[in-house]
């Protein structure tokens, strides 16, 4: 199984030590008679770059070393791969492609469709008006904009879709224009989430702050926490202590992720360790 990424261009999943994840879950699937189908499985991470067309060429690059493939992050590249996989007869399995993307045979969608859960939450609370603000790089621009596609199939008015990246007046122009925009209600953040590091998030969200749109007139949605289970029992999160205008900002955050009632993400990776399935030097907080 090649599990692909862009494991050495993203700052942030360069960190994510995807070797580590796979060798653990094959591990675990060749020792579990009931999932293994008397099948020996390993697993093989294939980085591809950060733009799409480069990612799709890495694709083709990875034909012959994998017999099934997991990831391929960018929704842009979905129909391309998906398409690819068909010919070889080879499962795609990848949690962000959009929902027209059904139909292609061997494309696997793992998890439910994060638009249709996000307009779950909006039809309940009735906000309809949405504002998307991008990461400027090339795969958190593609969700974004295949994001707002989905939602506006949906009959919600997307009236925005702008970026911002690391510096203040970035943010400042794509409030500006959200601000501008009318009825604007929700702006979902198409970047990585600022509790696990991503710069980008934290300078919108300060800057939001300073132009008073956390006191409640906007709801602020993290995209990519609709992927993964986001910690929040008993988890402490530094950087909220550190930066207090941060920690006012967040009031006006909604977090939706995926539920793990047992069982934090750290907890699972301490237990690994403790059985040495995985190296004892790894600290759970920094992955």
């Amino acid at each position: 199984v090649g599990v692909m990424g862009p494991w050495a261009c993203d700052p942030l999943l360069a960190t994510s030590l995807p070797e580590v994840a796979a060798g653990l879950a094959v591990s675990r699937l060749n020792a579990d008679p009931r999932h293994n189908a008397g099948f020996w499985w390993e697993a093989v991470t294939l980085p591809h770059a950060c733009d799409t067309p480069q990612a799709l060429l890495d694709l083709l690059d990875s034909q012959r070393s994998s017999t099934a493939f997991l990831g391929l992050p960018d929704p842009a590249a979905c129909g391309a791969a998906g398409l690819l996989a068909a010919v070889w007869n080879k499962p795609l399995v990848s949690w962000s492609c959009p929902q027209r993307a059904e139909g292609l045979e061997t494309l696997v969608k793992p998890m439910p469709d994060p638009a249709g859960i996000l307009h779950e939450v909006l039809k309940f609370f009735r906000w309809a008006h949405v504002a998307v603000v991008t990461s400027p790089r090339d795969l958190w621009r593609e969700v974004g904009q295949t994001l707002a596609q989905e939602l506006r199939a949906k009959g919600l008015p997307v009236t925005v879709v702008t970026s911002a990246g690391e510096e203040e007046e970035e943010a400042q122009r794509a409030l500006g224009r959200v601000q501008r925009a009318d009825g604007v209600r929700v702006v979902v953040m198409c970047m990585h989430s600022v509790l696990l590091g991503g710069q980008e998030q934290k300078v919108l969200l300060e800057e939001a702050e300073d132009l008073g749109m956390t006191d409640g007139s906007y709801v602020f949605i993290p995209y990519d926490t609709l992927t993964f289970p986001m910690p929040y029992r008993r988890v402490p999160y530094p950087l909220l202590a550190d930066s207090p205008k941060l920690r006012l900002a967040y009031d006006a955050v909604l977090t939706i992720t995926i539920d793990s009632p047992d069982i934090t993400f750290q907890e699972a990776l301490d237990q690994a360790k403790d059985a040495y399935e995985v190296p004892s030097n790894l600290d759970p907080s920094q992955v």
